[in-house]
Order: structure tokens, then C-alpha cells, then sequence
């Protein structure tokens, strides 16, 4: 597909290409150059939900109060060894 660059440098994608890529207004393009050709790569955040079950569990998980409250003690802790 041939596109006219602005005298800004801006190009349009078209709106069938954003559709299709699921791009949206503020998504990220990484621009590529490789010799003369210029490579789009879509960059894509992923949330923290996608990554549950990448790495192995050591611990079973304690619930969310437990770690607070171990979080709590532990700077408890390290505010009374700061204030000795």
C-alpha cells in the first residue's frame, strides 16, 4: 500500500490496517530500518494478569491480608532497628 508522507513526517495508516492490527489512537509502533526498507512492529503493553502461570509457584500464595500484615511487621521491624 502506498502512502504520501505530510511535511511534518506524519503518515496515515489506513483505518481497514488500524482495524485489523487492533491499533488505536496512542498505541506504540516500534519503526525499524534494515538497509532501506522500514519495518512497523505494533507494540502491544501486556497486563499483569497474562504473565499468571509463567513461572513456578515455590510458595503457596497466603492471600492478600497475610502478606499485608507480613509486609507491616517487616517494616515494623525495620523502623525500630532504624530507631535504636
Amino acid at each position: 500500500m502506498k502512502v504520501k508522507l505530510t511535511p511534518e513526517g506524519q503518515i496515515t495508516i489506513p483505518a481497514y490496517i488500524r482495524q485489523k492490527l487492533g491499533l488505536q489512537g496512542g498505541d506504540e509502533i516500534l519503526l525499524l530500518l534494515e538497509g532501506t526498507d522500514l519495518k512497523l512492529r505494533i507494540i502491544k503493553p501486556k497486563r499483569l494478569s497474562e504473565f499468571y502461570g509463567t513461572l513456578p509457584a515455590t510458595v503457596p500464595y497466603p492471600g492478600k491480608e497475610a502478606i499485608r500484615q507480613s509486609v507491616a511487621e517487616t517494616l515494623a521491624q525495620k523502623t525500630q532497628i532504624e530507631n535504636s
